[in-house]
């Protein structure tokens, strides 16, 4: 009787145990691999594309400063706020705009003697950052700040005033790259080139340039230094999918 009964109560708990396993199988929700739209199962080609473009820069980057010696950080500092304000009159007066000159550091620190233990005077130094916009006049800027005391001019270095633009064309110029690839490609399989699917852009670096540190402290009277701006690269770089038909 008594096994009779566990066969019973066994056979009832494994019809709930499957009746229980149907209900969660009817009440989960359906899970399918969503494609994108126009994507999935569709012959595709992907490619990278580059272009680039050359322009000409028209906007000038200079860092003037001076520097000065005293035996007090007094006279240092009056000496030079003399010298770094005719700097900057002079540059006024040449027709840059006060939004294109930014003073970019004032520093002071002592001089040593040889054997680097007693301070026998001070140095400080006041630099600033000028942009100008008529390339014609840089190299007379930079000969001008040098007769009113200029004595550190940290290189010069070129922009393009409408960026944008630059990289407006270098784009157009790697799709077309991008296109002109796939279309060669697709014609060598036997295919042809169908829509855009996706287009990602490689983000890159812009042209960095690299200032030079030159001493004016011994320049020449009136000696204006030829500016030649020459040319700048600008580049970018696309990957796109198209569909193959």
């Amino acid at each position: 009787m008594e096994n009779r009964l566990l066969t019973t109560i066994l056979a009832v708990t494994a019809l709930i145990a499957v009746l229980a396993l149907a209900a969660v199988g009817l009440f989960r929700p359906t899970q399918t691999a969503t494609a994108q739209p126009g994507v999935a199962n569709m012959p595709q080609i992907v490619v990278i594309g580059s272009g680039e473009v050359k322009v000409e820069p028209d906007i000038a980057t200079i860092l003037i400063g001076v520097e000065t010696k005293a035996p007090t950080t007094q006279e240092a500092l009056a000496q030079n706020s003399a010298q770094a304000q005719a700097i900057i009159d002079r540059i006024r007066q040449l027709g840059v705009d006060a939004k294109d000159i930014q003073t970019t550091g004032i520093n002071i620190y002592p001089v040593y003697d040889e054997n680097g233990q007693n301070v026998t005077g001070y140095t400080v130094s006041n630099m600033v950052n000028v942009t100008i916009r008529n390339l014609a006049q840089a190299g007379d800027l930079i000969d001008q700040v040098v007769q009113v005391g200029a004595n550190r001019l940290y290189g010069v270095s070129f922009s393009v005033s409408d960026l944008e633009a630059a990289l407006a064309q270098a784009r157009e110029a790697a799709i077309a790259n991008a296109r002109a690839r796939a279309e060669q490609m697709a014609r060598a399989s036997g295919a042809s080139l169908g829509r855009v699917l996706f287009i990602t852009e490689n983000l890159g670096a812009s042209p960095i340039p690299m200032p030079v540190m030159t001493d004016a402290y011994n320049a020449p009277a009136r000696s204006a230094p030829p500016v030649q701006p020459g040319q700048q690269t600008y580049s970018a770089m696309v990957q796109v999918t198209f569909e193959l038909r």
